[in-house]
């Protein structure tokens, strides 16, 4: 066994003085493998039953292959251990024992992500109910304004209906659980974009009814004012008359 030792230490020597062989020690990439399922494995000192034990290994545990003999692996542990095992004990994957809880706080995270976007879809939907209606009362007043206020209504229309694409648009994103994450910020994004657009609205339509009763507040003062001269120059005739 000490004489296999030596021989291993000697090929190494070679390796790493042969010219260009410290270049190929540093570009090969060391094989990774895992204890499979349910399984303890002893870790021997050579390839072989007969050899003496050094480690027990559990099910999951990482092991970095540095050689390979027959059936059997030399690996070395993370805590630096090197010793040989059957490689018919080992898989090149972690072990589902040991990626299970990782995927079920993966899915959890994405369930819950999932949940909060919902969340965010419903108030943004009654955001764009309460706009509609708005929309609606003010498009009933402004059936009654000149072509600069049904300007103004198309460019409320048009400002509505990219609310309503972005929101279709989240709703369908929102489906897929596998995407969720890369959508999320995106929906924030949005979200931002359609609170601002909200307000934008709102200001818009309280300008429109402000200008509206500004309009019959000064149609009814025209009708007072001339109601009041009428009222003057017939006054004025009656004197006229009755002094000649």
């Amino acid at each position: 066994m000490s004489t296999m030792k030596s021989l291993t230490g000697l090929l190494l020597f070679i390796t790493l003085i042969w010219p260009g062989g410290a270049v190929l020690a540093a570009e090969a990439q060391p094989e990774t493998r895992y204890i499979s399922d349910t399984l303890i494995v002893t870790l021997r000192d050579g390839p072989g039953p007969s050899f003496t034990p050094l480690k027990a290994l559990k099910t999951g545990t990482k092991l970095t292959v540095l050689d390979k003999r027959d059936h059997y692996l030399q690996v070395q542990t993370a805590s630096g251990v090197t010793g040989w095992l059957k490689a018919q004990y080992t898989i090149p994957t972690p072990p589902g024992a040991i990626e299970a809880p990782k995927l079920r706080g993966e899915l959890n995270r994405l369930v819950l992500t999932n949940k909060h976007l919902s969340q965010k879809i419903k108030s943004l939907k009654d955001q764009l109910a309460q706009q509609q209606a708005t929309l609606q009362d003010a498009n009933n007043k402004l059936t009654e304004q000149d072509s600069a206020e049904q300007t103004a209504s198309k460019e409320l229309q048009d400002k509505l209906e990219s609310i309503t694409n972005k929101y279709n648009e989240l709703l369908a994103q929102s489906q897929d659980v596998i995407k969720l994450e890369k959508s999320h910020e995106i929906l924030t994004k949005t979200y931002n974009t359609l609170r601002q657009q909200t307000d934008k609205l709102r200001q818009e339509n309280q300008e429109l009814i402000s200008n509206t009763r500004l309009y019959w507040f000064l149609a009814g003062g025209g009708i007072f004012l001339i109601g009041w001269l009428i009222g003057k120059i017939s006054l004025k005739k009656k004197r006229s008359s009755l002094s000649l």
